[in-house]
């Protein structure tokens, strides 16, 4: 299983609403635990991300890798929204996830040599 190694973002964790919850007469909410474990979702920041280009115009993946958007792009085209990866998450550890959402790439930045506006990408836990 391949490593999610694009180290320059940060992330925001949203739990979902588990279990059930139903409002009764008086007031009164009967809630009921969930089925199974809490699916984790991971919204990724990066704020500087850059296409590096040989000079016949093809994408250079091997420069500058932790900051690579070549070679971001063909992580994500590798694994899709159907492959699970590991997330090396700062504060829980390796986790296996997938791609919640498609990738989008951003504009580009004028005069930026390669380098894109901001963007997010939305990682889900997968609890096997």
């Amino acid at each position: 299983m391949q490593t999610f190694d694009f180290p320059y973002h940060t992330f925001r964790t949203e739990y979902p609403e588990s279990g059930n919850r139903v409002q009764l007469g008086g007031n009164y909410i009967f809630t009921a635990p969930p089925n199974g474990p809490d699916l984790r979702r991971f919204t990724l920041k990066f704020e500087t991300m850059v296409y590096y280009v040989y000079p016949d115009g093809s994408i250079d993946e091997m420069k500058n890798p932790s900051i690579n958007m070549g070679k971001l792009e063909a992580f994500y085209n590798a694994h899709k929204l159907h492959r699970s990866f590991l997330y090396p998450h700062p504060v829980y550890g390796n986790l296996e996830v997938k791609f919640m959402s498609p990738l989008k790439i951003p504009e580009g930045i004028k005069g930026g040599n390669g380098a894109l506006n901001d963007f997010e990408i939305d990682l889900i836990e997968i609890n096997q």
